[in-house]
């Protein structure tokens, strides 16, 4: 998996998405770096492929509504 930071966009492989890398948070479970998702203001693990936060329950939040059920495809 290669992660890249250009302007105010994440690269992973061939996904781009608005966001940056948190240096300062790590994955409880392997220790990446996390990675900060802008559209769904979350972050998550790339090496995991999973959220940190939980998505909230309002249905019509602009941010959980949207979030798929994991970050990568």
């Amino acid at each position: 998996m290669k992660i890249i930071e250009k302007d105010d966009k994440v690269i992973i492989d061939d996904m781009q998405f608005y966001g940056h890398v948190d240096r300062n948070q790590s994955c409880n479970e392997c220790k990446l770096h996390l990675v900060y998702h802008e559209k769904f203001d979350a972050y998550f693990c790339p090496q995991c492929n999973s959220w940190i936060e939980k998505s909230c329950s309002d249905p019509n939040c602009k941010y959980c509504s949207n979030r798929p059920e994991k970050p990568l495809p």
